[in-house]
């Protein structure tokens, strides 16, 4: 037996994400959640919007701390804020983790 050679191109699927939920925002008793990480979405577009989402995070914690550096008052929704990006970057990061997860699965 000898093994050819091949021109043709392997079969991939594109990578996407999965359904995550986060900031617990469930709406009901079902668990099913008022914010979350739509499944089927490009993975690469999930990560493009994560960096962006963190980049502007890292820009907010900067301020806040040259604010609170100069003695300017920090105020709740402000943290607030923080937390909703941070979560948001976490869910769209854990979403293209579970979907890579899924395609290593499904090949």
């Amino acid at each position: 037996m000898s093994s050819k050679n091949s021109t043709n191109p392997l079969a991939s699927q594109e990578l996407i994400t999965a359904l995550v939920g986060f900031c617990d925002t469930p709406i009901d008793n079902r668990g099913i959640q008022l914010l979350n990480v739509a499944p089927g979405t490009n993975a690469e577009d999930a990560l493009q919007t994560a960096k962006v989402l963190s980049s502007g995070l890292g820009q907010i914690c900067r301020h806040m701390h040259d604010s609170l550096n100069m003695g300017e008052l920090a105020y709740c929704d402000g943290m607030a804020a923080l937390g909703f990006l941070a979560e948001t970057v976490s869910a769209l990061v854990w979403s293209v983790q579970k979907g890579a997860e899924a395609a290593e699965v499904r090949q």
